[in-house]
């Protein structure tokens, strides 16, 4: 049990005796040595300038006393960084130029800012009880914890200090360290995947993906997500279902929707939203394309092998992805003898075709009207393959609503326009309408996607606005998938545009 009633109090001067935590997990920069570097990570990311804000309107707060510690005959705070980021920078604004006319004109509230240049501070005997205090503190109940991606950080570097899950388990018991230490690896999981576009790759070592951590979780939380690649913790790893190859692929597909900015906290609002839902069929596809298991009952999980096939009833630890693990034994039907292990052939890679249509681009924003936005969604689910009739019928009623509501975000009554006919604006009306004002307005190569969809002079009939009005009106017009999937392609430069308002 932790006890700090026993821990030694210091009264410490901000400037000369006390030093930030390069350590700090709050940090967004890796490795910090340069104490000026810190205080400026601290007021960029952590938004130290409100604390100074607070300290200088309200007065220091005494209630919770700031932790340090003595590495190298040196205090260090490995409790209350950002406490000491705003102090260290009330006592000389210049320590952060950016901020230096805004600290100082707080700093001119103070009556006396002398009062502050020295704070009274609790000395952790050790790392590891200083360490026991602020996982309590932040990853508990007793204040509002961590960002995701902050609580991770935190358990994941006792897991690289060498502690075991059942020791952290005992250390913290108040905490769902096992969450945390699942978070840990999974992002770790995603971080060690080698990335065939380097884009990807420099990616994960920006803030930009750290940002993102709480769309991952909300990916990798889901239930369709952990029944697909069967990712789970077990002991101290995490296991999973699919072969590495194969989570290479999921991997790609959602770090670069991340990085592509489809993916986000907004189009992942849910699990049932359109994006969510347009996702997890991809990372169906590229499982059932693999050949790998879907975890459907009964189904065995599989490991790479060394020769870069699966082996059933295996499990591929995230510690040590790629391992060699033999083959198992089965017994003879007849004879009873083992059979020997011999290599398993890679799969044959059968690409499957697509079978939904890309909306991944296409996203409205929260001001279009709530039937357009479900509208998407279905257009997203639909299986062209087995309904390209109805696919192509959508895609018209998605292109027409997309168009209007484009101009009604812009204040833009397209029938005052002219364009109209009897007082109706209809699909073509509204393509003449967005042509005058791309014109006028947008682009320069959206010109002849319009004009091609609208008149059809510029592609297949099929890909033009008149078939759209005849799957609608003519009962002897059909289409088939293809050409579902090529209209599709003619208006997706459209509707990526009309989306952006």
């Amino acid at each position: 049990m932790l006890d700090t009633s026993q821990w030694p109090e210091s009264t410490v001067d901000v400037l000369k005796e006390v030093h930030l935590d390069p350590q700090n997990v709050r940090l967004e920069i890796a490795d910090a040595k340069v104490e000026a570097d810190i205080i400026e990570d601290l007021f960029v990311n952590e938004d130290a300038l409100g604390l100074v804000e607070g300290i200088c309107k309200v007065g220091y707060l005494t209630h919770e006393t700031p932790i340090v510690l003595k590495r190298r005959g040196k205090y260090v705070m490995v409790e209350g960084n950002r406490r000491l980021a705003a102090l260290k920078a009330i006592q000389n604004p210049m320590l952060v130029p950016d901020y230096q006319a805004r600290i100082t004109a707080f700093v001119a509230l103070l009556p006396d800012r002398s009062a502050l240049a020295k704070i009274r501070v609790m000395v952790a005997p050790n790392q590891a009880e200083a360490d026991q205090l602020i996982a309590a503190i932040h990853t508990g109940n007793l204040r509002k914890a961590w960002t995701p991606g902050r609580q991770a950080a935190f358990f994941q570097a006792q897991i690289d200090a060498g502690r075991k899950l059942g020791e952290l388990l005992t250390r913290y018991p108040t905490i769902d360290v096992k969450r945390f230490v699942f978070r840990a690896h999974i992002i770790n999981l995603f971080r060690s995947v080698s990335y065939d576009d380097p884009v990807l790759k420099e990616f994960l070592t920006t803030k930009k993906w750290s940002r993102g951590l709480s769309t991952l979780a909300r990916i990798y939380e889901s239930k369709d997500f952990l029944e697909l690649t069967g990712l789970a913790m077990q002991r101290d790893r995490v296991v999973k279902t699919v072969s590495d190859s194969v989570f290479k692929e999921i991997a790609t597909a959602i770090v670069r929707g991340m990085y592509d900015e489809n993916i986000n906290t907004r189009s992942l609002n849910s699990v049932k939203s359109p994006r969510f839902t347009q996702l997890m069929n991809e990372l169906r596809q590229i499982v059932a394309d693999a050949g790998d298991s879907q975890l459907t009952s009964g189904s065995a999980p599989t490991t790479p092998s060394r020769n870069g096939g699966t082996v059933k009833g295996a499990s591929t630890g995230v510690t040590s992805p790629g391992a060699d693990i033999p083959p198992s034994t089965s017994s003879g039907a007849e004879s009873g003898a083992a059979t020997p292990s011999v290599p398993i052939p890679p799969k044959s890679r059968q690409t499957k075709k697509q079978r939904n249509l890309d909306l991944g681009q296409v996203r409205a924003p929260d001001s279009y009207p709530e039937a357009l936005k479900l509208l998407l969604g279905e257009l997203s689910e639909i299986d062209v393959y087995k309904y390209p009739n109805a696919t192509f019928l959508m895609i018209r009623a998605a292109l027409e609503k997309s168009i209007k509501s484009f101009a009604e975000a812009k204040s833009v009554d397209i029938k005052a326009t002219g364009n109209n006919q009897n007082g109706y604006v209809q699909l073509r009306h509204a393509l003449n309408w967005l042509l005058e004002d791309v014109k006028a307005n947008g682009p320069t190569y959206l010109r002849q996607v319009i004009e091609g969809v609208r008149t059809g002079r510029l592609v297949t009939y099929t890909s033009s606005g008149d078939s759209l009005n005849a799957i609608n009106h003519n009962h002897h017009f059909k289409v088939d998938p293809e050409q579902a999937f090529a209209m599709w392609t003619s208006v997706d430069s459209i509707m990526r545009y009309v989306m952006k308002p």
